[in-house]
């Protein structure tokens, strides 16, 4: 799948994804939520941890982790950061309720960096 980021295209690896995802618990990794859609696949989305640099493992599985489509967005718009030594997340309204909170999955598979 290609995607626009700024002036270029980027091609998105599917199967890197869904292995970021799998390795992440195959649930959101700050709420837990997971959802699968009519036909039965999963509606968790692969986000990466590292932002887009135009380097060559950008799109690799340790750089992806599980998010709920809320979460997602937030984590984009940098609402939500993700402490990774105390498996902790932390976002901008300290009133949220994942806000200092545990994760809920795994993101020992990120490469740290």
């Amino acid at each position: 799948m290609k995607q626009k980021h700024g002036n270029c295209m980027i091609s998105r690896k599917r199967d890197e994804s869904q292995k970021g995802i799998a390795l992440s618990g195959s649930t959101c990794v700050i709420c837990g939520w997971y959802k699968k859609d009519v036909n039965g696949n999963s509606l968790l989305i692969g986000a990466h941890v590292r932002k887009y640099s135009g380097v060559s493992d950008y799109d690799k599985h340790d750089n992806i982790i599980a998010l709920c489509p809320n979460h997602h967005v937030e984590f984009d718009v940098g609402n939500i950061t993700i402490h990774c030594k105390t498996n902790t997340c932390f976002n901008i309204d300290e009133t949220d309720h994942c806000h200092g909170k545990k994760l809920k999955g795994k993101i020992n598979h990120i490469q740290r960096g």
